[in-house]
């Protein structure tokens, strides 16, 4: 559990090794990341708890917002009217732009 939770159930995902961010995590610590926090998911819904929905969030390096340098993967009860407020400065960028920055991505995958 969250010690500081954005709303009521708010679950934290932790992975028991140490590891500071989601390139340190292998495939199977990934698959166990995201299966647990479907499950966790599933049984915020269930449990009673107000629950319409579910947002995952996981920051990764200062930039993003990390101030716990350990891997985590938040799991936030979400219902109308829960004051948790997500913004960002959303800017459009032309399609050619888009096509260099995905080349950049492809590049740097293979």
């Amino acid at each position: 559990m969250d010690h500081k939770p954005a709303t009521v159930g708010h679950v934290l995902v932790i992975p028991r090794m140490h590891m500071a961010g989601l390139a340190d995590a292998d495939d199977a610590v990934g698959t166990a990341i995201w299966r647990t926090a479907r499950q966790v998911s599933a049984a915020l819904r269930a449990s009673g708890l107000p629950c319409e929905g579910v947002r995952l969030s996981l920051t990764d390096g200062e930039a993003a917002g990390q101030d716990v340098f350990h891997l985590h993967l938040h799991v936030v009860p979400r219902y109308p009217g829960d004051g948790v407020v997500v913004t960002a400065d959303w800017k459009r960028r032309s399609r050619e732009l888009l096509d260099q920055d995905a080349a950049l991505i492809r590049e740097a995958l293979a």
